[in-house]
C-alpha cells in the first residue's frame, strides 16, 4: 500500500486555498494514510489523506516535467 501523495508534494486543504508542503507520511497497516503538512502560513498540521487534495500551483515541484521544444 503506497501513499497518495509523496514526501515533498505541494497539496491544498480541502476546506479552502491554502496550500503546503507534504514533510511526513504516516502508514500504518490498515488505518488511514496520514501526512505532515507544513502550510504556506508557516503553521504545520497532521491531516488524513481524504483531508488533502494536489494544489493548483504555477510551478508544481513534484511529478512534472516540462518537455522541451526543439
Amino acid at each position: 500500500m503506497s501513499s497518495r501523495f509523496p514526501r515533498g508534494s505541494i497539496v491544498k486543504h480541502k476546506s479552502g486555498d491554502i496550500k503546503g508542503e507534504i514533510v511526513n507520511v504516516f502508514e500504518q497497516g490498515d488505518a488511514p494514510t496520514g501526512y505532515y503538512v507544513k502550510w504556506d502560513d508557516g503553521n504545520h498540521s497532521y491531516h488524513l489523506e481524504r483531508e488533502l487534495a494536489w494544489a493548483n500551483v504555477d510551478r508544481p515541484r513534484m511529478h512534472y516535467t516540462q518537455q522541451s521544444s526543439k
